[in-house]
């Protein structure tokens, strides 16, 4: 037995104090949350987690870059916004301007607004500011390559000098004797004609530098054609009398200027009932058919009487059993309209009551003439179905003509007519007719119908030649191409969007000013040309919409890269957090275990130092 060395407490006592260092060590874990306090716990796992937590604090940092990045951009899309719109508003005017409804005075103010919009752009693209860095007014370009030109060309046609005639006969009455007047030169004019127009295109395309920064191409075609035409222009007159048979075999087509009445010779050799006025042309613009006293409109009818020349066509209706028969003839010298009503309804005693309104073709005055003293008035009309008696005739400054009504199977001249307003009108200058039936039985028929004939012209007819020659001298094309292309790197902001280098996204930054856009100088007042400032504004929208469709797809892009960013970041710090953080279950296990290794250990180093005691025993 031994008491310099108490091996057994000896060994107790180290294990004891494992215990202890072990039970501490949980302690320190559970207490931190971390299972790497120190780079003792784990060194090589201490050396990656710190790593990850650089990149962790570094995309974190790169996020709130990409958000401030964002605002930028949104910043000046707003500017862009309201510039597109003072555009908008730019160009409305300038055509409002170039129509002739508006005076000098209404240009003038016009213009006005015009100016004020365009300072206002200029405003704002000043002001337009993110943490004190202008977005819209940028004029620090630098420029890789400048391939713009200005071309103009000119072109005379020819040979010269070149005739064209422009020659219109027609035929009109002047009073009788008027004497004939010789083709001669009435009027000769010289002059040059200017016409111009404009083609303009407008592009900005992405480029990348040669050493591979990115920039823009900046393309412009402005195309300015001026065509000159010089020429001198006659006009020649002939005034001929014609004998009234030339007269008739024209296609004549009926105006009026004034009292002047006058026909345009387009087709020869065809013959309309009654020549002139041309009767074989009415309109049936209203004809209605009451049936036991309810109206029905029926289809208009409508002849033109250059298509019914010798002969006669018939039209069928049907409505409510009761069927209409029309019927138009004309021998070229007459014109009649016969109407046959037939009740195929099956019942008796139909009440028929039928009106028509004829109007000629052409707008005219007719007179109504007779020798029992009739009122003279400028429409014909009859009442009911006329009787026979005295004879009337309708007549106008050119011809006369008679008028019959169809009544007991044969034509009978009326011994009344109404006269209606002395307006020259289109219904004024009409012929209304009305039919009636007190019963119509089943079967029976009401034949009406009226006929205009007897015509008679009052006036000589002359022949009217007018001539217009055009000398053309010379016509002069020039051509200005000028053209704006343009290579270069606008100024930009970088915006970090990583934890490495190299990780940045560039804004570029744009000059939105009037005069980066090509629109300083809209104008609709001379010498301006307003044509010319509506070109202007079509290439600063197309280059305003360029910049905001760039703008647009880099706040998309900064969107999507904000999501990637946050998802590497969490992921890192899952990862970190498997490295680094401590399993508390785990730990409090450990501890537990420890806890009870040094109680127990405690228990037999007791034991172990009341060993040497048992030598006492045998010193007694």
């Amino acid at each position: 037995m031994k008491i310099a060395h108490n091996i057994s407490a000896l060994n107790t006592a180290n294990r004891l104090n494992k215990s202890n260092k072990s039970s501490g060590a949980s302690l320190e874990k559970l207490s931190s949350g971390l299972r790497i306090n120190r780079a003792a716990d784990d060194a090589a796992g201490l050396a990656i987690s710190q790593q990850m937590r650089g990149q962790i604090r570094g995309l974190e940092q790169a996020s709130r870059n990409i958000q401030d990045g964002t605002s930028l951009v949104q910043t000046a899309e707003g500017g862009f916004q309201e510039i597109t719109a003072m555009i908008h508003r730019q160009k409305e005017l300038i055509i409002q301007g170039m129509n002739s409804t508006y005076s000098d005075h209404d240009r003038r103010n016009i213009e006005l607004e015009i100016k004020q919009l365009t300072e206002e752009i200029d405003n704002i693209a000043r002001r337009t500011d993110f943490n004190t860095i202008n977005l819209l007014s940028r004029e620090d370009y630098q420029v890789l390559e400048d391939r713009s030109s200005l071309n103009v060309d000119v072109t005379t046609t020819g040979p010269f000098p070149t005739t064209v005639t422009d020659r219109e006969v027609y035929y009109g009455f002047y009073p009788v004797g008027t004497p004939d007047h010789p083709q001669n030169v009435v009027t000769s004019t010289t002059g040059t004609t200017t016409n111009n127009e404009y083609d303009h295109e407008a592009r900005l395309t992405p480029i990348v530098s040669p050493d591979g920064r990115p920039g823009f191409n900046d393309y412009e075609k402005n195309v300015h054609t001026q065509t000159d035409k010089t020429a001198t222009v006659e006009f020649t007159f002939e005034r001929i009398w014609e004998n009234e048979p030339k007269f008739k075999e024209l296609d004549i087509k009926h105006n009026s200027i004034g009292d002047i009445y006058f026909q345009t010779e387009y087709v020869v050799n065809s013959t309309h009932a009654g020549q002139y006025p041309d009767f074989g042309g009415f309109w049936d613009g209203n004809t209605v058919i009451e049936i036991d006293g309810v109206p029905h409109t029926l289809d208009t009818f409508t002849v033109d009487g250059g298509n019914i020349l010798a002969g006669s066509l018939s039209i069928f209706y049907s409505k409510d059993g009761i069927e209409i028969e029309k019927t138009m003839m004309t021998d070229g010298t007459s014109f009649t309209v016969e109407f046959k009503v037939r009740n195929q309804s099956g019942a008796d005693d139909k009440q028929i009551r039928f009106s028509t309104v004829f109007q000629p073709r052409y707008n005219a005055i007719y007179d109504i003439s007779s020798s029992n003293g009739v009122p003279i008035g400028s429409t014909a009309a009859s009442a009911d179905i006329p009787d026979a008696g005295s004879v009337f005739e309708l007549s106008n400054e050119l011809v006369d003509f008679e008028i019959a009504f169809l009544n007991g199977g044969s034509y009978v001249k009326p011994n009344s007519l109404m006269t209606g307003s002395a307006e020259l009108d289109s219904i004024a200058n009409s012929i209304t007719t009305v039919w009636e039936s007190a019963d119509l039985d089943d079967g029976g028929v009401l034949e009406f119908g009226f006929s205009l004939s007897n015509f008679n012209f009052k006036k000589d007819v002359y022949r009217f030649t007018e001539e217009y020659t055009e000398t053309i001298h010379s016509i002069v094309e020039t051509v200005t191409t000028d053209i704006k292309d343009i290579d270069y790197v606008p100024p930009k902001v970088d915006i970090q969007t990583g934890d490495q280098e190299n990780q940045v996204l560039h804004i570029p930054l744009f000059n939105a000013k009037s005069d980066g856009l090509g629109i300083a100088n809209l104008s609709i007042l001379p010498p301006a040309d307003p044509a010319v400032s509506l070109g202007q504004t079509e290439g600063a929208l197309s280059r305003v919409t360029n910049f905001r469709s760039i703008y647009g797809a880099l706040q998309n892009r900064l969107e999507h890269t904000m999501k990637s960013v946050d998802n590497y970041a969490e992921n890192l710090m899952a990862a970190e957090s498997r490295i680094r953080d401590t399993d508390m279950a785990k730990e409090m296990m450990e501890l537990t275990k420890s806890n009870i290794l040094t109680q127990a250990a405690q228990a037999m180093l007791s034991h172990a130092n009341s060993n040497p005691q048992a030598i006492l025993q045998l010193i007694k």
